[in-house]
């Protein structure tokens, strides 16, 4: 298989070349003076596998994705695959208020013109996958995460809400504990209460999962009541880092230890995903 990556995603890509089947494309990129961006695939790429990998959180990005897509498609490979680490927008999976664009469909509408199969790790909410024209799998990070934490003697791992609960329970499976989830109830139009009335987490040293930290309040409420039901530590793990307006550096001052994955670069990236997702690819 050859990989081709958009800038961002180049060092995530090479980890993700875990045998010597998988050869990574050299690309030759430009910016002309008016400000349009070139790009060209320096490799024959006729008849192969080839898998394009990029995230759609930054706009120029979304961009440099789809030019890599078309010009993968124009060598007329033999499969073409979407790899999409972090799926950005993907939150905007329905009209909320009247007027509003369907951002996930959008995306991956475009990105289906292209691609045979579009992979994703974690992304926010599988509805999206309708969108597209081809096949659609999402990798889940739960056994990489797992897999950091098994050294740590983790008794409880919680959701912040219930719906990110079988992420919690993915993890807590592996690792043979306890899982649970914070209950979510809504106030007022402004005001949410979180709670864990249904669970006791005295002396108990817990890992608190979610699929996103962006500015990172739900983490740091759920952080605060489960230190005052008596864990003796908690721990902080997502799959995707964003870190929105320094959020990474106040949530590492409450708790055990922060770690993400590698979807996103950061400083707390440690948890390496790529490699589990080359297998999720490949069948291996």
């Amino acid at each position: 298989m050859y990989i081709v990556s958009t800038s961002r995603t180049g060092e995530f890509a090479k980890n993700m070349m875990t045998s010597s089947s998988m050869k990574e494309v050299e690309v030759e990129r430009k910016v002309f003076p008016d400000g349009e961006r070139y790009f060209r695939l320096l490799e024959d790429l006729g008849d192969r596998e080839v898998a394009v990998v990029g995230n759609t959180n930054i706009d120029s990005d979304i961009l440099e994705l789809s030019f890599l897509l078309d010009a993968a498609r124009e060598e007329h490979p033999s499969k073409l695959i979407a790899v999409i680490p972090y799926f950005g927008y993907a939150r905007q999976h329905m009209i909320y208020k009247k007027g509003e664009a369907i951002s996930a469909k959008v995306l991956i509408a475009s990105i289906s013109e292209y691609a045979d199969e579009i992979i994703t790790i974690d992304i926010h909410d599988t509805s999206s996958f309708r969108y597209s024209k081809s096949k659609c799998r999402d990798f889940h990070a739960s056994a990489s995460i797992a897999d950091y934490f098994k050294e740590k003697n983790i008794d409880l791992v919680m959701a912040p809400d219930d719906g990110a609960f079988f992420r919690a329970k993915e993890v807590a499976d592996i690792l043979g504990c306890k899982s649970g989830f914070m209950n979510k109830k809504r106030i007022d139009a402004t005001t949410v209460e979180y709670n864990m009335d249904h669970l006791d987490a005295s002396g108990m040293r817990v890992l608190l999962v979610d699929d996103i930290i962006s500015t990172g309040g739900t983490i740091l409420r759920s952080m605060e009541i489960i230190k005052n039901s008596g864990a003796s530590a908690v721990f902080v793990s997502a799959t995707h880092g964003l870190f929105i307006n320094d959020s990474a550096r106040k949530i590492a001052a409450e708790c055990a230890e922060l770690v993400v994955t590698d979807t996103i670069k950061s400083s707390y990236s440690k948890i390496n995903v790529s490699r589990k997702l080359s297998d999720f690819i490949t069948g291996d």
